[in-house]
């Protein structure tokens, strides 16, 4: 049930990918700036703001769970920390 793993957990579980705003953005810049977009492209940016609308809701589900987890001490530094 979600809220129930902790903070570290949840990140641990996200896929680690390339942001494809990055992506589209970087093929749109090494074209000639005086092209219009295609149909496709549109069709592809319009994909890339629901995916990054996804990332903002699952970045404030993780702050939600961040701010609710109490503070604790630990003896070790997590991987990627």
């Amino acid at each position: 049930m979600p809220g129930d793993d902790s903070p570290l957990d949840v990140l641990r579980a996200e896929n680690e990918r390339i942001n494809p705003a990055i992506i589209l953005a970087d093929r749109l810049m090494q074209r000639d700036a005086q092209k219009l977009l295609t149909v496709d492209e549109v069709v592809e940016a319009e994909e890339v703001l629901a995916i990054g609308t996804q990332e903002i809701e699952a970045i404030e589900f993780h702050r939600k769970a961040f701010l609710k987890t109490p503070a604790s001490a630990i003896d070790y530094v997590p991987l990627g920390f």
